[in-house]
């Protein structure tokens, strides 16, 4: 609907315009009308109208100073200027305001009605524009949002080699931050998927209100991995302010469910996230054991006490071998950890049964990671020397890595044939990666990865691929409308899926049908 204003200090003038517009279109309304300058100024301020009718010779403000000041406020508008004068220096003054018509009374109802044609056009024309704008600015930042998602899950798994990759997107090299873990915790012992995906909606909010740039990772085991970038060099302050910041803006949101985080320190190169990742999901384990405080900030302090009472790397190269499946690297790693723990525990068989036991949850936090939704914890009391727990411990981690194997082999494969069958089945309707990964029980960033590294191409290329297969049917059998084959085939929007078909086959889906069928 196109709004017009009709603007002429005869109201005789006015009734005329909006006699002949309404008795000969249908596709406008007249919001407001104006008996001179200064009021027309007023009125297309509250009403925004697309076309005005604006007179010229008027009290007060005359028409082309109004329309002068309109136009600084609202430059889509158009002007219709009005006037009974047939001088070359009143259309001269209206053009060099931007206005393309210019009307002498008394106007014939053929004039008005040209006018209002080709003005209404242009107006129709800018809104698609700017829709389709609107639309594929969307749509980028969608993108953009899941490749951020994807850089997180190939730094957290460490893919080295697709940094190339991704400077096409992100200047990698020049890239400096901190990464912060998020996690969630609940009253709810068994959240379901909608309520798991709100809250994750809820801190991508507060996130995305921050003025430091963050990049947003997956939501996985209730955590959230977020490599937030900074400009400058990062101070603990500033840490702990954007820490408070995002958690007091999400816990104001989130109903039933507080959070917590930890926060590593600044890197130089984002390529180097694994360290400050593994700082701060160290400090928010720290969190996790004490109740009175929601966030902590990794320091040197904490670096020291990391290093007397913990042997992380040791740790780290046991969990990194056991989720390879390598049987070789992960006894070799286990026996130097082993060897840490019982002197730390001044070979006491309690202590040892104890940190021993905490390393199998940790291995199991470990292999939830990869999507493997299992309980590998162990109790070691029966044992009664350190002997014992070791070679019950070797035994339960061979057993394990036997497992991950068995699954990446037999099991993942069969859940990847699942993934497979249900895009296959409903492709017709819109259809998410994590949608997918629910159906067959994967972290939707781990499915994505397996998906490509099975099948040789992305989610996304393999659900595109089907549609299409299936477009290019319904285009070669009958006269099935676009509009009608882009619904069918999960597309809501047809200019949509005639970028897509173009871009996957080098042909509009007119050009093809008229071509092939």
């Amino acid at each position: 609907m196109i709004k017009v204003m009709l603007v002429d200090d005869e109201a005789i003038e006015r009734e005329g315009i909006r006699l002949m517009l309404e008795r000969n279109r249908l596709n406008l309304e007249i919001v407001a009308e104006a008996q001179n300058g200064e009021k027309a100024i007023e009125l297309a301020e509250m009403h925004k109208p697309d076309i005005i009718f604006m007179d010229i010779k008027m009290p007060v403000i005359d028409g082309l100073q109004a329309t002068k000041e309109i136009l600084s406020q609202l430059p889509d508008t158009k002007c219709i200027m009005v006037s009974a004068y047939d001088t070359f220096q009143y259309a001269q003054d209206a053009m060099r305001f931007g206005v393309k018509e210019y009307l002498l009374k008394p106007g014939k109802v053929t004039e008005v009605i040209e006018a209002f044609d080709r003005m209404a056009k242009e107006v129709q024309t800018k809104k698609a524009q700017v829709k389709e704008n609107e639309t594929i600015r969307g749509k980028l930042e969608q993108s953009n949002a899941l490749m951020e998602m994807e850089l997180i899950v190939s730094l957290m798994m460490d893919h080295v080699h697709e940094f190339s990759n991704w400077d096409q997107w992100f200047d990698m090299n020049n890239m400096k931050g901190f990464v912060a873990v998020f996690s969630f915790s609940s009253e709810y012992l068994n959240p379901d998927y909608h309520t798991k995906g709100e809250w994750y909606r809820l801190l991508k909010q507060s996130l995305e209100e921050q003025p430091l740039k963050c990049f947003i990772g997956p939501l996985t085991s209730f955590q959230v991995p977020v490599f937030v970038k900074t400009d400058e060099n990062e101070s603990k302050e500033l840490s702990e302010n954007f820490a408070k910041t995002v958690i007091h803006s999400s816990i104001s949101r989130l109903d039933g469910c507080e959070l917590i985080a930890g926060i590593g320190t600044q890197v130089a190169n984002i390529q180097n996230f694994r360290i400050s990742y593994e700082e701060a999901t160290y400090a928010l384990a720290l969190v996790q054991n004490h109740s009175d405080a929601n966030f902590l900030v990794y320091s040197s302090k904490l670096e020291e006490r990391r290093k007397e009472f913990i042997p992380y790397e040791l740790e780290k190269n046991v969990l990194e071998a056991v989720q390879k499946g390598d049987q070789q690297d992960g006894m070799k790693a286990f026996e130097q950890y082993f060897q840490w723990i019982q002197q730390y525990a001044n070979y006491n068989v309690s202590k040892v049964q104890k940190a021993t036991e905490d390393f199998f949850i940790i291995l199991t936090r470990s292999t939830q990671e990869l999507g493997l939704d299992q309980d590998f914890s162990i109790p070691l009391l029966q044992y009664e020397t350190n002997m014992q727990i070791k070679e019950a411990a070797k035994i339960h981690i061979l057993t394990i890595i036997k497992q991950i194997n068995d699954w990446r082999a037999n099991g993942v494969k069969g859940l990847l044939v699942q993934a497979k069958e249900y895009v296959t089945h409903h492709f017709q309707k819109t259809l998410t990666l994590e949608e997918v990964a629910t159906q067959v029980n994967l972290s939707s960033y781990y499915l994505s990865k397996l998906f490509k590294e099975y099948f040789d191409k992305t989610f996304v290329e393999y659900l595109t691929e089907l549609r299409i297969q299936k477009a290019k049917t319904y285009l070669l059998n009958g006269a099935t409308p676009l509009k009608e084959i882009a619904i069918n085939i999960g597309y809501k929007d047809p200019n949509y899926f005639s970028r897509v078909f173009k871009k996957e086959t080098g042909l509009s889906p007119s050009e093809y049908r008229h071509k092939y069928q």
